[in-house]
């Protein structure tokens, strides 16, 4: 059984926002379909890679949780700034702020 895990980061190279997703939920077919659909494609940084802002990237997140049932949690080592609260409705950052 494949795992149900998918792992996000955020960045800004050359100022465009840039989010990425990874881990043994994108390789169930329906997810990897929907992450085609959304535009996602997979990258050079072994993870489908989409340009979006943080409303648009937390709404897919949230879908991929809410819809599909895995479980969504930011890359480790992802600077606080860059986490998603998928429970907040502008999908801010955990604990409030911008």
């Amino acid at each position: 059984m494949a795992s149900k895990k998918i792992i996000y980061a955020r960045g800004f190279p050359y100022g465009a926002p840039l989010a990425m997703v990874r881990g043994g939920g994108t390789s169930i077919p329906e997810v990897k379909a929907f992450l085609r659909v959304e535009g996602f494609r997979w990258g050079s940084r072994y993870a489908w890679e989409h340009y979006l802002d943080r409303e648009d990237f937390g709404a897919i997140l949230k879908k991929l949780r809410d819809d599909f049932g895995l479980e969504v949690v930011p890359k480790d080592t992802l600077d606080a700034a860059y986490r998603i609260d998928l429970d907040h409705p502008k999908f801010r950052r955990p604990g409030g702020g911008e």
